[in-house]
């Protein structure tokens, strides 16, 4: 089969083509729906700080002189600093 009658491959991680000079790699899709939501948190950069806020919602159910309480409020703010200074990037 020549080039010119390929047809194009739409799979993930496959090379794809719809003309003989143009190919192109077809990002994969997570199936999991939680893997996608995560990717999607990444790459808008809240991650960190979406995770924050739901630990604030937990940390409001807790007494506010409690040790977990401390803690929680400790780990929110280190989550905060890390979506303030850094990026997460892919392995």
């Amino acid at each position: 089969m020549s080039a010119s009658q390929a047809q194009p491959l739409f799979a993930p991680g496959w090379l794809t083509t719809d003309h003989p000079s143009h190919a192109w790699w077809v990002r994969e899709v997570p199936d999991d729906p939680q893997e996608l939501h995560l990717q999607a948190l990444v790459a808008s950069g809240d991650y960190f700080e979406t995770l924050a806020a739901s630990l604030e919602q937990i940390v409001a159910a807790i007494p506010a002189n409690s040790v977990e309480h401390y803690q929680l409020q400790h780990i929110i703010g280190q989550l905060l600093y890390l979506q303030k200074h850094y990026d997460i990037t892919k392995k």
